[in-house]
């Protein structure tokens, strides 16, 4: 593991690129359902927050929302001050399906969102590999998705997603479909890039030491319309190694929490 992966928030670099994140007494839903009721959360510029909680607590809806693809019902949503109107390029929203089009090669995919903002070719190629380089696929620009492996594609979907250079990242249970070992190499991945380019994240998970090893503070929302039960600050610095007794003592916290709906990792 890189020495760069090992350091805390304090020793990261700062830019200007990364914004911060306000809820105001939001709730949302679909059609006359409410699904998120009064919630009220801040994400700090560049900060990585995990959200966590039971199938159907609302996990999903709050990324469409911040992503503004889905307009609230009340309450407000603020980027640096500003409210959510719509969706905008500074937010990217990840989905556990990588997204990627079949007869695209891995570079042409990558350029899909520099293309539609009608960037000239060689720029967008140019970014395009620069951006595969930064998530290890260097060599790869020419292959198609069918000739790639799981954690290869989600690669390409992560180039794809920074090569925007978006101001938040969204990301929905994106590793969920990986197995064991592919998804440990994402992990550190994300964290790497992150470290690197800091980035505001927010970041939903079933997975209680994915979020543990992920996160700066973690979000816990309960099964009653998405309340927000706790927010927990997460010890570092971060190791896919035994954790510590304060990263013990936060799992026990959030597992607490989540009470009978917390699912043990297999």
């Amino acid at each position: 593991m890189s020495t760069d992966l090992m350091t805390g928030l304090a020793d990261r670099p700062t830019t200007d690129r990364s914004c911060g994140l306000r809820l105001e007494k939001v709730c949302a839903g679909y059609g006359s359902s409410t699904v998120l009721a009064e919630l009220e959360l801040d994400v700090g510029p560049g900060e990585f927050v995990v959200i966590v909680g039971p199938s159907g607590c609302g996990k999903s809806t709050l990324l469409r929302i911040l992503a503004g693809l889905l307009p609230v019902q009340s309450g407000q949503i603020l980027v640096d001050g500003q409210p959510v109107t719509g969706p905008s390029a500074d937010r990217a929203l990840v989905f556990q399906d990588d997204g990627l089009l079949p007869w695209r090669t891995a570079q042409h995919n990558v350029e899909l969102p520099l293309a539609i903002r009608r960037l000239p070719r060689a720029r967008r190629a140019a970014l395009a590999r620069a951006a595969l380089d930064r998530v290890g696929l260097a060599g790869y620009e020419k292959h198609l998705p069918r000739q790639l492996s799981g954690g290869m594609r989600q690669r390409v979907q992560l180039a794809r997603t920074l090569v925007g250079s978006p101001r938040v990242l969204l990301m929905d249970e994106p590793f969920g479909a990986l197995d064991a070992q592919n998804r440990a190499g994402m992990q550190r991945l994300l964290i790497d890039v992150w470290q690197r380019s800091p980035t505001t994240v927010v970041f939903v998970t079933h997975d209680v030491d994915e979020a543990l090893l992920l996160a700066d503070r973690i979000a816990v929302l309960g099964p009653a319309r998405g309340e927000l039960i706790t927010v927990i600050d997460v010890p570092h610095p971060r190791t896919q190694q035994a954790p510590s007794p304060a990263t013990r003592s936060a799992r026990a916290t959030i597992l607490a929490a989540l009470g009978s709906q917390a699912e043990e990792p297999s």
